[in-house]
């Protein structure tokens, strides 16, 4: 679970990443879905107006295609981006972050390895901005989710929302309740990402946001 401050260092320090993984961590928090869904994504599973991504079944973690709303931080990062094409062919790739047009991305142990990097310098990502490092060895991205949820029934977000934003299948309603609970609360879901996302914005002091850019750049060396 990550503190307001340490998710303020993460946010912060994500704007010094560009393209593909400034972009991918910030998706990461701000739709609070899993690792490999995020870098899975693909230009197909999103809505024309970016209001909505839908992981379909064969790559959610549960088996169930999994509705996910996209705040308006989300949608504008996923404007800035540019679609990205295969070097050899020429051809459009489907993925939304890619190297290589052909695959996701993937390296994440390298591209976490440089946003503690940018954490821990002594002026901090974005200069002027009070941050502090992310616990150095037991951070991983599914405390983004944690974090989420615990600040959601802060912000006073029912525990029933939260585990269908996180698609789970089972959680505060169990039993013979969850084979009778079929809705799916979409309408709830939105508001609580968008909740959710204000709070990112806030504790990171982004009074005005602006995605990172969807240019190309080599991921700093250690």
């Amino acid at each position: 679970m990550l503190t307001d401050e340490e998710l303020s260092a993460y946010w912060n320090a994500s704007a010094d990443l560009l393209y593909p993984f400034g972009p991918f961590f910030r998706l990461l928090a701000l739709t609070l879905q899993r690792r490999n869904e995020v870098a899975g994504m693909k230009w197909s599973e999103l809505a024309p107006d970016l209001t909505s991504w839908v992981i379909p079944a064969e790559r959610s973690k549960n088996g169930r295609a999994h509705i996910v709303h996209l705040s308006e931080p989300a949608r504008q990062i996923l404007a800035s981006l540019p679609r990205q094409s295969n070097p050899k062919t020429g051809a459009i790739s489907p993925y939304v972050f890619t190297t290589n047009g052909r695959t996701p991305i993937s390296g994440f142990s390298k591209a976490k390895a440089c946003l503690m990097e940018l954490m821990a310098a002594p002026e901090g990502p974005q200069a002027g901005k009070k941050t502090s490092p992310m616990p150095g060895t037991d951070w991983r991205p599914h405390d983004l989710r944690r974090t989420g949820v615990t600040v959601m029934a802060r912000l006073g977000i029912s525990h029933h929302v939260a585990d269908r934003v996180l698609n789970h299948v089972q959680g505060a309603i169990k039993g013979v309740a969850a084979v009778y609970q079929r809705h799916e609360f979409l309408t709830e879901r939105a508001v609580a990402l968008d909740t959710w996302a204000r709070h990112v914005l806030d504790v990171a002091d982004e009074v005005g946001f602006k995605p990172t850019s969807g240019n190309v750049v080599p991921l700093r060396r250690q």
